[in-house]
């Protein structure tokens, strides 16, 4: 972007990004990985745009993770080079897609997380067909009742799977707990997300260790639980939303309180107009679910924290005003924090980055709808 123009001039509703509280974020998070002496690998759902993906490996991350084929796809279109895929796939167009990103872009590290004995055989065949190699990442089951093989001799025999078929490279496993990351409390969401988990690193000391087994990654974690691990066997954390963090996230406590979270800053907000105001204490804005998610919950009124948000449609936002409160301005814009930042990115074409009431950046989200 050349001309930075004021924020004003934006039509509602927008996305913006506060810059300088996302590059804290982006610092911070990296800061703290390094001082647990691990990798970031961040989880690039939550922002779905190689620009700032890319921003994240030049703040030291290894890599990213994107949750969906489609998004793997864009990020490297867009130049990231080194994907983990952390959703296993199914079907022939599917597996096809996997094999030509591998093969169209030999120079770029692309690993799938599998969990089923037909992900490895599929991706093998067309992997040897095409002449290449796919490194894989298993799944284990850690407490989410969601994808993974269960920690025991399942896990063995996939693994062994992998080792003796051509096409396929045992690269470690995925052990993510994403039901944990927005337990309140801090010392009850860490310990909590270690218990999770302890069985899966109890197995890999016991019995893969011994047979050979070892995965040389161990990848999971996550916002809320990335310092939950202290001496466990995790290599890489795949973070996310930290980037942006949300009114969700803002409110599941830190370290030092357990109510608020101040490690991260919130820096994601959407642009409404106020289009309607019917009653003293009811007015109307122009941003609904087309633009707000509320798979979370509610978002926060920014510009006046007493006055609540409800959905009142696709379109129509419309806020509970307490009694006295002074009349809204139709034609005026407010400032919501989103309860969901990766949902509330998939609403919007763009996001705009704004430095002292100025868009100074935007960016066209490339991975939105990319669900696929």
């Amino acid at each position: 972007m050349n001309t930075p123009f004021p924020i004003t001039h934006l039509d509602t509703p927008a996305l913006i990004a506060d810059l300088d509280e996302m590059t804290r974020n982006i610092k911070e998070m990296q800061y703290q990985i390094d001082l647990l002496g691990l990798t970031l690998r961040p989880h690039t759902k939550a922002h779905k745009i190689p620009a700032l993906a890319q921003m994240q490996i030049d703040a030291g991350a290894v890599g990213i993770c994107t949750s969906k084929l489609g998004e793997a796809e864009v990020m490297v279109k867009g130049g990231i080079r080194d994907v983990l895929i952390t959703t296993p796939i199914a079907g022939a167009a599917k597996y096809r897609r996997l094999i030509d990103l591998c093969k169209e872009h030999p120079k770029t590290v692309i690993r799938q997380v599998i969990d089923h004995p037909e992900h490895v055989k599929t991706i093998a065949r067309l992997a040897t067909e095409a002449g290449i190699e796919v490194g894989v990442l298993v799944e284990v089951e850690s407490g989410q009742m969601r994808c993974g093989v269960l920690p025991d001799e399942s896990l063995v025999q996939l693994i062994e799977l992998i080792n003796r078929t051509e096409g396929v490279r045992y690269d470690g496993i995925q052990a993510y707990s994403g039901h944990l990351q927005l337990v309140k409390g801090y010392q009850v969401r860490l310990q909590a997300a270690f218990d999770a988990v302890r069985d899966v690193f109890a197995f890999i000391d016991t019995t893969l260790a011994p047979r050979g087994l070892k995965p040389g990654i161990v990848s999971g974690g996550g916002t809320g639980t990335f310092a939950a691990y202290l001496g466990l066997g995790y290599t890489e954390i795949q973070s996310g939303s930290y980037i942006f963090m949300d009114a969700t996230y803002a409110a599941i406590g830190d370290e030092l309180c357990d109510v608020t979270n101040r490690q991260f800053s919130p820096a994601l907000n959407v642009l409404t107009t106020v289009i309607s105001h019917p009653a003293a204490n009811r007015a109307v804005v122009d941003a609904g679910m087309k633009s707000l998610s509320i798979d979370l919950g509610m978002p926060k009124v920014l510009t006046y924290p007493e006055v609540t948000y409800q959905c009142g449609g696709d379109e129509h936002g419309i806020l509970h005003l307490p009694e006295g409160h002074q009349q809204l301005k139709v034609g005026e814009v407010l400032t919501m924090l989103p309860s969901h930042c990766d949902t509330t990115l998939h609403n919007f074409d763009v996001l705009y980055g704004v430095r002292d009431g100025m868009v100074v950046e935007q960016w066209a989200i490339e991975g939105r709808g990319r669900s696929d």
